[in-house]
This record gives structure tokens, C-alpha cells and sequence, in this order.
């Protein structure tokens, strides 16, 4: 078995999106503030994680936060989410489930991948290990990767940032000897007592026989040091992605604009592309769900022609959709739900996005339903009835129909016959009208009420538009029925 561990140093920040600009709409270029995560911790609150730019400024983890205002005094001061946290790397794990269906989740900012079966297909070790860290990375999340023959070698080699693969079981002892105490979950009083014993690296601890260390340090830190070198089993409980997905972003600041929504829309829809894509599967239908202080919450549903599931793709949706929405008011919270899952991988696809017997790319059409409305879009279908005002119905976007073998047809039929005047005993119509050919007979109708006795020819006037006329055997009138493009 060959084990690669993802570890997201920095996820209790990934989690929080950062505040967006105060004029979403403006050109200028909005000032950038440290950004850190803060935990209650006795009586007042710690820093947890500070971003690159807090750091610079001289704020490290486990600082109080009174200390870290008084040096910085323009912070964005996030609280700890560990729902958020272990939500997100739930969303990682399902997107994981790409490359193996062995992800184990090693709480509360690791990944664990079996790659062993799967080196082969990805195309060998370096090329899987890139497309993994890449795809985490696309998703936002700071990562440092490692690999191992066991998942605990490889999460305390990935934590301490040891990127050069192990392969073999026996080099793990030479390998995890240097690393600190720090790697092992240990209580405070075990990590008293293995401070007490003079004990400040991994090998340290791997020297001392493995009584004496149950002794003193408890019978469970024997048992690890083993199932880190592969002389016992390690076994895990593999991740079971959901059957549905919802993901919250709680905000420090409210969404009261459709620009600030569709960032969060864009990580939002980001996150399901990610989710979907280890289980091949795509989704129709998504609802956003908004919470406010002093209003109920309010729900938006967007649906799509077709299931999708890539991101920029629904993100053209909504962006169409949300354009015609307002918000009841300021959005304290924005939750992405899709329940109905469909399976997606293996469905052919045309080259410009067109499902097989579609001629209009999919997209299009969804992005007009959600600008104009559902009702506002439609395809039209043949009915076999020689009346040209009843040969044809409105249907769903997409839906076929068999051809008639009737005559020539005009490309746009009036809503209903124009009466045409005659001028010099010729039908009149802005000019005279001339009959091309013979005439098409239609009588039908008599079984329903709409009975018609029609003899219809293709006309043309003096500036060469061509009219499709019929003139009524029974009363002996000229009407205008369509007209050629």
C-alpha cells in the first residue's frame, strides 16, 4: 500500500472568503488587510492563524488578541469554525474520491489517499501527486502533500512539509527519526512526562523499549509509533461522500448586492464542481438559500435544461437568474444546496456543448430561461395536421419531432390570415401579388369544427419579396397566411 497525505496548514483561514471590496462595481484597487483567526481560550481570545501579511506585521499563533490589535489595529478577525473546517475538508475528501476510492479523513486538517492501486492509470507517482495538489489548490486551499507505505508516516511527514516520497517500509524508521514530538497527538501530561525523560525528536522516542515507554507514557503511544512503521495494522474508516450537497459561507459582512453574491456564487459553485466530479455525477437543480437578522430566510432555485456540473457553466445561470432577483435584505449567510444528484460522466456531448438531438447548445438555453423565465423559452414540434395554424405545437426546449411530407413552408407564419384587398382583380399587399406555380389544396378539418378549404400558392410582388397566400374556395377571398425570409 502506498499512502499520499494531504495536509491544509491553513485551512481554519481557507474557510472564511475574504471581505470583498467596498465598491464592488469600482475600478480601483481595493486596500488589502491582515486577515487572522482568532479562538476563545480562558477568559479572553488567541490568534490560531494568522495569513502571510498579519505575519509580516509580527502576529504569530497563540498571541492574544488585545496584543495583536494594539500592534495592528486594521484586522479582519475571524472566529474559529470547526463545522466550517470539518465541512470543507469533508467537500475535499468527496472531490478526492477522484483518484481513489480509498480517502480517509485524519481530523481536523488532513486527507489521507490510498494511491497504490491507482499510480498506473494517473500515469505515475509525480503526475497523480500533481494533479492532486494542483486540483486542492485551484479550490483555494494552501496544501503540502507527502508519501508513505503508512498513513501516519505520511500525515506526520506531510504536517512537518517533508515532500520527497517514501517508498520502501524499511527506510520509515531513518525517515521519521528527525522529526519533533509535535507530530504525535499526544495529552499534556504525555508530552510533560517525554519532555521531563529529555525526549525532543521522533527517534528519541523510537530508541526507547517499548514497555518501559507504555510504562510512562500510556499503552496507545507504542501502538502508534508500530502502526507508523508498518509493524501493525493501521486500519482506518474510509469517507462515504453524502448523497446530497450544502455548503454555508457565514460573513462578517452582509450581502446586500448581486456583484458580492456572485463571488461567494463562484466559490459556492466552485466547491459543488469539486464534489460532484469524484462521483461522476451532475445536478439540474440548485437553491441558494440566504439568512437575515430581521427577515425569514429566503430561498432562490435555479434550475438548468440538462444536468451540469461545472462551475463557470452554472455560474452563467445565475448570474442571468440573479439579475431579475432582489434581496428581501442583507444576507448574514449563504447556503448552496443540491439535493437531486444525476449521474453525468459517459453522456455523449456535442463539440459546442449540445446534447445529442438539441441544435442549440444547452447553456444558451439555460441562460436564457433564467434572464427571460421558464415560460419564456420553448421549442416547437410538428403535428400531423395539414392546417398550417395547428401543424405545430409549443414543447419543451430540446424536444424532437418527425418531419411532415408537406409542401413548401414560409420561416414565419402570421398568427392568424391577414384579409387581402384586391387591385386590378390581384391580391394587394403593400403591392400587387403575382402567384408563383400551382396551388397547394388543403381541405381538412371537418371532424372538429375547423373546417378549411384553402388553395394556397407562393407569391411575389414587384420589389421580389415572396408571400405565402391561400384564397378561400368557399367565400373566394385572398388572405396572407406567412412570408419568405
Amino acid at each position: 500500500m502506498l499512502w499520499l497525505a494531504l495536509h491544509l496548514p491553513r485551512l481554519a483561514l481557507d474557510v472564511f472568503p475574504p471581505p470583498p471590496p467596498a465598491c464592488p462595481d469600482s475600478d480601483a484597487i481595493p486596500a488589502v488587510r491582515p486577515r487572522i483567526v482568532v479562538a476563545s481560550q480562558g477568559r479572553g481570545e488567541r490568534l490560531v492563524l494568522a495569513d502571510a501579511l498579519a505575519a509580516s506585521l509580527g502576529l504569530q499563533p497563540d498571541m492574544k488578541l488585545s496584543a495583536a490589535l494594539a500592534l495592528v489595529n486594521q484586522l479582519v478577525i475571524h472566529r474559529r469554525n470547526p463545522q466550517a473546517e470539518a465541512a470543507a475538508l469533508a467537500q475535499l475528501a468527496g472531490w478526492a474520491l477522484r483518484f481513489t476510492p480509498t480517502v480517509v479523513l485524519a481530523e481536523p486538517d488532513t486527507l489521507l489517499l490510498e494511491i497504490g492501486g491507482c499510480l498506473a492509470y494517473f500515469g505515475g507517482l509525480a503526475r497523480l501527486r500533481g494533479e492532486v495538489e494542483s486540483g486542492a489548490q485551484a479550490q483555494g486551499y494552501a496544501v503540502t502533500s507527502a508519501v508513505a507505505p503508512t498513513p501516519l508516516a505520511a500525515q506526520w511527514l506531510a504536517c512537518q512539509g517533508r515532500v520527497e516520497p517514501v517508498l520502501q517500509a524499511d527506510l520509515l524508521h531513518a525517515v521519521l527519526a528527525p522529526l519533533p514530538l509535535t507530530v504525535l497527538p499526544l495529552a499534556p501530561a504525555q508530552a510533560q512526562t517525554l519532555q521531563q525523560l529529555g525526549l525532543r525528536r521522533l527517534g528519541d522516542v523510537l530508541a526507547l523499549p517499548r514497555a518501559g515507554l507504555a510504562r510512562r507514557a500510556g499503552r496507545t503511544l507504542p501502538l502508534l509509533l508500530e502502526r507508523a512503521l508498518g509493524a501493525l495494522p493501521d486500519p482506518r474508516p474510509v469517507f462515504v461522500a453524502p448523497d446530497r450537497f450544502e455548503r454555508t459561507i457565514d460573513l462578517d459582512w452582509p450581502v446586500e448586492t448581486v456583484p458580492v453574491f456572485l463571488m461567494l456564487a463562484q466559490r459556492l459553485l466552485a466547491a459543488q464542481e469539486a464534489f460532484l466530479s469524484g462521483r461522476g455525477l451532475g445536478v439540474q437543480t440548485v437553491v441558494f438559500r440566504f439568512t437575515h437578522e430581521m427577515h425569514a430566510p429566503t430561498a432562490v432555485t435555479i434550475s438548468a435544461g440538462r444536468p451540469l456540473r461545472d462551475a463557470a457553466a452554472w455560474l452563467a445561470i445565475v448570474r442571468e437568474r440573479m439579475a431579475r432577483e432582489r434581496l428581501a435584505a442583507p444576507a448574514a449567510s449563504v447556503t448552496l444546496l443540491a439535493e437531486a444528484l444525476h449521474p453525468l460522466d459517459g453522456r455523449p456531448q456535442h463539440l459546442f456543448g449540445a446534447q445529442h438531438g438539441q441544435g442549440m447548445p444547452t447553456l444558451l438555453l439555460d441562460r436564457m430561461a433564467a434572464r427571460l423565465g421558464a415560460d419564456a423559452v420553448c421549442g416547437v414540434a410538428t403535428v400531423p395536421d395539414h392546417r398550417p395554424e395547428r401543424a405545430w405545437a409549443e414543447v419543451a426546449p430540446g424536444t424532437t419531432s418527425s418531419p411532415l411530407p408537406l409542401g413548401m413552408r414560409p420561416g414565419w407564419l402570421l398568427p392568424a390570415p391577414r384579409r387581402l384587398p384586391l387591385r386590378d382583380e390581384l391580391p394587394w399587399h403593400g403591392e400587387p401579388l403575382r402567384c408563383l406555380g400551382r396551388a397547394e389544396r388543403i381541405e381538412s378539418g371537418w371532424w372538429d369544427g375547423g373546417d378549411v378549404t384553402r388553395d394556397y400558392y407562393v407569391a411575389q410582388g414587384p420589389s421580389g419579396a415572396r408571400y405565402w397566400i391561400f384564397q378561400d374556395r368557399t367565400a373566394g377571398d385572398w388572405w396572407l397566411h406567412g412570408m419568405f425570409a
